[in-house]
């Protein structure tokens, strides 16, 4: 089985526990995914079967959508709503001044608009020196973690009624939304946390179009299963004949053309997909001139 799967995740686990459920329904160890999602958060994942985990990278740097409730108001240790939660004196007090909808729409245009840096929450998967964030944070443990470079497409307020405030959020891939939440709060001067979170987009795809964990048996997954020549349409694809295939199994190199009404020379980022008798065959790239595999799949007996 080699191939990818659009999955809306439920809300209450975690996406390394939906890589146990696939490979307990494919019966296949290999399996990874593309960006991770909190226990809180629902929707939109990507998993690759087999040899299509090598392809992951080409969809880590996929642009992504969201659509969250920030409850202001409040801080939280985590950044929502699954952790310590501490009220704001502006929560508290019923005559404190909270922010229009115009202020937030204001403090979001200055500080979240295109390429911005950003602290990752200390409760994150990220690893630091071999563990993660955040199993240093639940043990207490100091969690030094360095800013990094996000973009914001976009952030537009759905809607807004004290305290509870609706966003959809356009963003560069490894943006947190629990950190948008937490700045903005902090900018506000009234605090911030995530309530709710929801992807619903990445790249090209939409969460309407997966499929729901719970849903999925052996049979149903086998069939939701989508070849990667057909998922990463994007990509230029070569058919490979009989003598093209051996030459570039054995390390050769070819001579590119178009297939499909694509063409082999003109690939994003130089990828460009092999197709042999119906299966992904791995990935080409040119060099001086000619192509030769840059990554190979161990080909199965019958395609996906």
């Amino acid at each position: 089985m080699n191939g990818f799967l659009l999955v809306d995740k439920p809300r209450g686990i975690t996406s390394f526990y939906c890589v146990r459920i696939l490979r307990k329904l494919a019966g296949l160890k290999r399996i990874g995914f593309v960006g991770t999602l909190d226990p809180l958060a629902t929707g939109l994942m990507i998993f690759a079967f087999g040899e299509a985990t090598k392809l992951i990278n080409l969809l880590e740097n996929s642009d992504k959508a969201y659509e969250t409730v920030v409850r202001l108001g409040a801080v939280s240790d985590t950044y929502d709503a699954e952790g310590k939660i501490t009220e704001n004196a502006v929560a508290q007090n019923e005559g404190a001044q909270k922010p229009t909808k115009e202020e937030i729409a204001k403090v979001i245009g200055e500080n979240f608009s295109g390429a911005r840096e950003q602290m990752p929450p200390a409760f994150s998967a990220i690893q630091i020196g071999g563990k993660r964030a955040y199993d240093l944070a639940r043990k207490g443990q100091k969690v030094e973690l360095k800013k990094r470079l996000v973009h914001f497409y976009s952030i537009e307020v759905v809607s807004y009624s004290w305290p509870l405030l609706r966003l959809l959020v356009h963003c560069g891939s490894g943006t947190y939304i629990r950190s948008l939440a937490h700045d903005l709060g902090e900018r506000l001067g009234c605090g911030g946390y995530v309530e709710v979170l929801r992807r619903v987009s990445i790249g090209k795809h939409k969460v309407d179009e997966a499929v729901k964990l719970d849903d999925l048996d052996a049979e149903s997954l086998k069939k939701a299963v989508i070849a990667p020549q057909d998922f990463l349409t994007e990509l230029s694809v070569m058919e490979l004949d009989d003598e093209e295939y051996g030459i570039l199994g054995n390390g050769g190199f070819v001579e590119g053309r178009g297939a499909g009404g694509h063409n082999a020379g003109d690939a994003k980022a130089g990828a460009i997909l092999a197709v042999y008798k119906g299966q992904c065959a791995g990935v080409l790239e040119k060099f001086n001139g000619k192509l030769k595999f840059r990554k190979k799949f161990n080909m199965i007996a019958e395609p996906c």
